[in-house]
């Protein structure tokens, strides 16, 4: 849907950044994306913490360092995963800027709910909560006993590598990425293989999430020749004008649920109406074609495979507002 990505780069640049930055947490793949910028004060604000929960991560830092000094590291679970047994600091190299910026967003998140933090989890507990997150198993025994005994204090860095490497977590991370996509249960006329195909490459290959999101927003094609079409498919099981699509895109790529604004102002966040509405229309530009054969065996027709194609939507929107007045909305985000 070369028209769509050319006419809307600012949609899918949006959902790129945003949606790397809820898969960071995850533990997925590496980006060389640049993290998102906004404009809003409430943005603002957040970024000014964030820097000064940095600053204050790397005072820390420096004052263990000095305090460690070159003697062999003999603290708990947490800081032997952070130093060397020389006495110096534990690195993994490119990834220390990534690590950092998650810690930094994860303590900042403590603060603003004035959350206690639990303590560091023995090296049992985390193993099998690990294998869990990224494999979708628990560890075998052998594995098991063999982590407990090792010294390493980069352990656990060396073991996530290990995992993310491992077939399981491309076949656990495409289960879970299929269900958020087009749910447990496949709508007609959604191919579930051709979603679970797209998805397997996307984890196989180490791809961006950029380009992931881009592929996503703005794919066409058959269900099974470009299984990316199936998120909108699956978003289009009703005749709702791109609803469906509005509110499941927001809540899964934002974080944000906005589905009721699609009536009134969302009483609990800054959303207004009109800017479901305006979103919203970025998707009446995608339309399903079912298409159908003949069943020599039944002498019916049955279907036969589902296309998303790109439709040249000439608008504008209209929404009613809750005074009974009927406004216009124009493909934009922000207001």
């Amino acid at each position: 849907m070369q028209n769509f990505v050319q006419n809307n780069k600012w949609l899918v640049t949006t959902l790129a950044a945003l949606l790397l930055g809820v898969f960071l947490f995850s533990g997925g793949v590496s980006v060389n994306a640049a993290p998102p910028t906004k404009s809003s004060s409430s943005v603002k604000d957040r970024a000014a913490r964030l820097k000064a929960a940095r600053e204050k991560l790397e005072a820390s830092r420096k004052a263990r360092a000095a305090k460690a000094g070159t003697s062999k590291s003999t603290t708990d679970t947490s800081k032997s995963s952070s130093k060397a047994t020389s006495g110096k600091a534990f690195t993994t190299g490119s990834s220390d800027v990534l690590i950092d910026y998650v810690n930094a967003q994860i303590r900042q998140g403590w603060e603003d709910n004035e959350i206690k933090p639990s303590a560091v989890t023995e090296d049992a507990e985390w193993l099998r909560r690990v294998y869990l997150d990224l494999a979708g198993h628990i560890p075998p025994s052998e594995v098991l006993n063999k982590f407990v005994k090792d010294k390493d204090p980069a352990k656990r860095s060396k073991l996530i590598d290990t995992l993310l490497d491992d077939p399981s977590y491309v076949r656990n991370w495409t289960s879970i990425w299929t269900n958020l996509l087009i749910g447990r249960r496949t709508p007609r006329r959604v191919s579930r293989s051709g979603m679970q195909q797209f998805l397997r490459e996307v984890f196989a290959k180490n791809r961006p999430w950029n380009e992931v999101v881009q592929d996503i927003v703005s794919a066409e094609g058959h269900f099974e020749e470009n299984g990316a079409v199936n998120y909108m498919l699956a978003q289009m099981t009703m005749r709702d004008e791109g609803v469906q699509a509005t509110a499941k895109t927001t809540r899964l790529f934002m974080g944000m649920q906005v589905q009721c604004t699609q009536c009134h102002d969302h009483p609990f966040n800054n959303w207004k109406q009109s800017q479901f509405w305006q979103f919203n229309s970025f998707f009446r530009q995608a339309r399903k074609i079912e298409h159908r054969k003949f069943d020599p065996n039944t002498g019916r027709q049955v279907d036969d495979f589902s296309e998303l194609v790109y439709k040249d939507y000439e608008g504008p929107v209209y929404f009613e507002k809750r005074s009974g007045l009927m406004q216009v909305a124009y493909p934009q985000y922000f207001e």
